[in-house]
């Protein structure tokens, strides 16, 4: 499968970006890299020919990712002049990512029955050692401190994309097949 091993998440953001490939106009891609030239500089500016090779270079120059899209959305705002079908693109992503506050339930579910394993399950996540020591230090004789203290710091990393799959994806890498099922089926008790 071509997709394997992306997640949900960077999916729907490749497809949002694609779909509105299909909607900017040349004018509107004009006026886009205009507004982009102090990020972009004049040469590279020139040398963009789509929609997604501006998404790419903003990419480049983190003003755009699945969790960064404040310059994104006023670009495509001010140069589409608020087309609605644009807008309702960019909206539909945001409704699919989930929201760290969504997942309430979920983590202090996993805080409650990880045990003495979390630190697999965290750095399945993608937590840094330093950061997992980091918790530990904190709340010596606290495993739920230290797991909740590593939750807080997965939902603060800059890159990492905090989704409900994302819990699922690393509770299947741990072989944790009975906190997956009780998350996947929404049975949290």
């Amino acid at each position: 499968m071509a997709n394997e091993g992306v997640s949900s998440d960077a999916l729907a953001f490749r497809q949002m970006l694609v779909r509105l490939d299909s909607k900017i106009t040349p004018q509107e891609l004009e006026k886009m890299k205009i507004y982009c030239k102090d990020i972009l500089g004049t040469k590279i500016r020139d040398q963009i020919r789509s929609f997604v090779a501006l998404c790419e270079k903003l990419e480049e120059r983190k003003r755009l990712s699945r969790k960064e899209m404040t310059f994104f959305e006023t670009m495509l705002t001010l140069c589409t002049d608020g087309r609605l079908d644009v807008l309702d693109i960019l909206n539909e992503f945001r409704n699919q990512i989930t929201k760290v506050g969504d997942l309430k339930k979920e983590t202090a579910f996993l805080i409650n029955n990880l045990g003495r394993d979390w630190k697999f399950f965290m750095r399945a996540l993608g937590v840094q050692e330093a950061v997992l020591d980091m918790c530990i230090d904190a709340y010596p004789r606290n495993v739920r401190e230290q797991i909740n203290a590593a939750f807080k710091e997965w939902q603060e990393q800059s890159e990492a994309v905090v989704s409900r799959e994302a819990l699922l994806t690393a509770l299947k890498d741990v072989k944790r097949n009975d906190l997956f099922q009780k998350i996947n089926s929404g049975n949290l008790s």
